[in-house]
């Protein structure tokens, strides 16, 4: 019996890259985007089910959503004095484990690059412009006034010395913690898992943060700071162009679509108490699954003011930041590309 599927991404009305293109297409005089038109049918896909492969790090309630949303939410153990050993693989690559008597390594991985990341973006914007690159956006610092600023980190080389530690850190733990994912997708998928081999073998070097530039691989590490309490879009609907992403936020702001509207992921997170990162499915994967894990649509918010008020705010509150960390894993670009195993 045929197994009914969301449709692939380029078949789809509803498609995030419908949704992009209707959304940035010449608004009507009244300044709405144009109606998104809701699908009649879905698309009937023929091909067997995946095979069921937890993904490490994904209560078992939000597993369906990266193969059927294209992103779904990583969730680190939380503290607690009833403590049962790690099994012999690590926590790093585990399913998700009871609670542990300390914060798992990618908290507190990215718990010290927030602060790395603020220590540098307190900087004077002279000292920053050091960092500018060519590449632009690609690599190295770049500011919008009055909106935000982010630095692109490539490698070790053209990486503030303040970021240089924990910048590193994380890099290697996300990546090693990604490739296990991309071997429970490549398992779905009926794939083989190994490093070497399905999924895995479009990591390569990408999965470590390189020495120096002639190592540089085509994944990036993003920091940023966004300004201002006035409610608004801060970053566009769009989708990823790699195979995986991972996004921390110290405030909500980030938003994923559901294919139906727009799901505040990061204020559920809080509500529920829980410390996690948003993973969201890219374009390669999308590319290289035949469409069995769409890319995740998502874009950036600022809610404003959590609680307004009429009373003036504090001088030394007169800006409010959010702090965001985006690791964005792209396929090893030397990796050469056989349909026939896919």
């Amino acid at each position: 019996m045929a197994t009914v599927l969301p449709p692939k991404s380029s078949e789809r009305p509803l498609s995030i890259l419908n949704f992009i293109s209707r959304f940035r297409s010449k608004k009507r005089k009244n300044g709405k985007p144009r109606e998104i038109q809701t699908p009649q049918e879905s698309h009937q896909d023929t091909r067997p089910p995946l095979i069921p492969a937890p993904l490490p790090l994904v209560l078992p309630e939000h597993q369906h959503t990266l193969s059927t949303l294209g992103w779904t939410t990583v969730t680190f153990p939380q503290s607690s004095q009833n403590y049962r050993p790690p099994s012999r693989s690590s926590l790093l690559e585990s399913d998700f484990q009871a609670p542990g008597l300390g914060p798992h390594p990618l908290q507190t991985a990215y718990e010290n690059l927030f602060a790395a990341s603020q220590a540098f973006f307190n900087q004077q914007d002279e000292q920053k412009q050091q960092w500018k690159h060519k590449l632009g956006s690609e690599e190295g610092w770049s500011k919008i006034a009055g909106e935000k600023e982010f630095i692109t980190l490539r490698t070790l080389e053209y990486c503030p010395e303040v970021l240089r530690g924990p910048a590193k850190r994380y890099w290697d733990l996300m990546g090693a913690h990604l490739s296990t994912t991309l071997g429970r997708i490549s398992t779905s998928l009926g794939l083989p898992d190994g490093e070497e081999e399905g999924l895995r073998q479009y990591v390569g070097s990408c999965g470590v943060m390189q020495e120096s530039n002639e190592k540089k691989t085509a994944t990036m590490l993003r920091l940023f700071r966004y300004e201002g309490w006035e409610a608004k879009v801060v970053a566009e609907p769009h989708a990823d162009l790699g195979l995986l992403s991972v996004v921390v936020g110290n405030v909500p702001g980030l938003e994923v679509w559901d294919a139906h509207s727009w799901f505040a992921v990061e204020k559920e997170v809080e509500k529920a108490g829980m410390k996690g990162a948003s993973m969201l499915g890219g374009r390669q994967l999308e590319r290289l699954s035949n469409g069995r894990y769409p890319a995740g649509g998502h874009r950036v918010v600022s809610y404003g003011l959590p609680n307004p008020s009429s009373s003036p705010l504090p001088e030394s509150e007169d800006k409010k930041h959010r702090f965001s960390i985006v690791f964005v894993l792209r396929a090893h670009e030397p990796t050469i590309i056989n349909s026939d195993t896919l």
